[in-house]
């Protein structure tokens, strides 16, 4: 854009936001600023255009876009295309095509490629040249001055040390790098090379409907594990087992392991229940499945769900390509009276964790984890103690277990070898 007239910068920067069809601007107001700073610049209103280039610097900057390929204005437009939840890659993400969205997309992707060209020096010329398109003709301000006794037009020495500039210089930060991690980024990483490599991004539809149809859309692209909130919702889930796992109920981990893999295969999708006494780490032996299958997408549901609310996830679930677990923990049967194994998802394995055994015609792979004897609970705290690299003699756990059962009178369990583990650093 160096070399371009700054009308002709204006015209195809402004035709291409009007061509956007289905890549939404969401909430960080980049295309609303650069609406505004295309037209005031067009108008030649210098400090207008100022604020505005200034606006839209901060609206790039606290977008929430990825930071990835060096530039910021780069970073919006492929945030945008890749990861936004539009109507195009919702059906890519269902295997579904339509050829008049596949053409509205290709003239987005099109129309976005002239906006990522655009620089922060161009942006200095926005502003800097619109204020020169203001003046007016010197002959006019000559006549004026004449008139009113003034001493003339200013010199051009004076017109360059008044004119409104912008000199943010923040666009550009480095080169291409994942910077973070996502879910998809295995996929990602290709995608943002294609486009950051191709000029003519409207070619570029196939392999953006393969990329959605294999990998998901929106949020799915950016988190593997969700938990539903309160409003009913999906929500980005924190890690919910603090350290390392350390397996303790082999058994039973493998026969649920061996569910969900036949389950990844395609093979089978039999809900599973893990009931036992409180503390025994039901919900931890559950969560690990997830870690060591990472096809396995997680979505942990709250004894306080609601079986509304699991109809809508259901559907949300069902609409992706991705393979998901749903936890329900503490299990409230009351949400899920009623469901039966054909009204399920292809795609999601239902998983519970329950005090006793439930709902025995849905849950066809039902395990127990046992109350632990005294032999189990002194392996279970040299286990723990081995996974913080702490060798103490058998005789010695033994004696720390026994002497904790004494006075506490606590049962044991998960929990209590944790805290007995935790007495024996101390």
């Amino acid at each position: 854009m160096a070399n371009e007239r700054i009308g002709d910068i204006i015209e195809r920067l402004s035709l291409a936001l009007a061509r956007l069809t289905l890549l939404p601007s969401g909430e960080d107001g980049v295309i609303e600023a650069l609406a505004r700073l295309l037209g005031a610049s067009e108008v030649g209103d210098p400090r207008t255009a100022l604020a505005e280039a200034t606006g839209l610097t901060r609206a790039l900057l606290t977008s929430g876009a990825r930071r990835v390929s060096g530039d910021i204005m780069m970073d919006w437009v492929l945030d945008r295309i890749l990861l936004s939840d539009n109507p195009f890659a919702r059906l890519a993400a269902q295997g579904k095509s339509d050829t008049a969205l596949e053409s509205a997309m290709r003239r987005d992707l099109e129309a976005m490629r002239v906006i990522s060209l655009l620089d922060e020096s161009t942006v200095g010329r926005l502003v800097a040249e619109c204020a020169e398109a203001r003046r007016s003709d010197p002959a006019v301000k000559f006549a004026t001055a004449a008139w009113s006794g003034s001493s003339g037009p200013a010199s051009v020495k004076d017109r360059r040390e008044n004119q409104v500039r912008y000199d943010e210089n923040c666009w550009s930060y480095g080169e291409f790098e994942l910077r973070d991690s996502y879910a998809a980024d295995a996929a990602l990483e290709g995608m943002y090379r294609r486009f950051l490599e191709n000029d003519a991004w409207g070619g570029l539809v196939n392999d953006l409907w393969s990329f959605h149809s294999t990998y998901g859309s929106g949020r799915f692209l950016r988190y593997r594990n969700f938990c539903l909130d309160r409003a009913g919702g999906l929500s980005p889930m924190p890690d919910l087992r603090p350290g390392d796992f350390v397996q303790l109920s082999e058994a039973e981990y493998r026969t649920l392991l061996n569910n969900a893999i036949a389950f990844l295969r395609d093979e089978s999708a039999k809900p599973m229940l893990l009931y036992g006494g409180a503390g025994m780490g039901k919900t931890t032996l559950m969560l690990e499945l997830t870690d060591e299958l990472p096809q396995l997408h997680l979505v942990y549901v709250p004894p306080t769900a609601r079986g509304a609310d699991l109809l809508k996830i259901f559907g949300t679930l069902r609409a992706q390509p991705l393979k998901f677990m749903t936890l329900f923990d503490d299990l409230d049967t009351s949400v899920l009276s009623g469901v039966i194994e054909p009204m399920l998802p292809l795609n999601v394995l239902v998983a519970a964790c329950a005090p006793v055994p439930v709902l025995e015609s849905l849950f066809e792979v039902a395990v127990e984890l046992p109350r632990m004897q005294l032999g189990d609970f002194a392996r279970a705290v040299s286990k723990l103690l081995e996974s913080e690299q702490v060798a103490m003699s058998p005789e010695e756990v033994r004696s720390a277990c026994m002497d904790y059962r004494s006075d506490t009178g606590a049962e044991f369990s998960v929990a209590s070898a944790v805290r007995v583990k935790e007495l024996l650093m101390s």
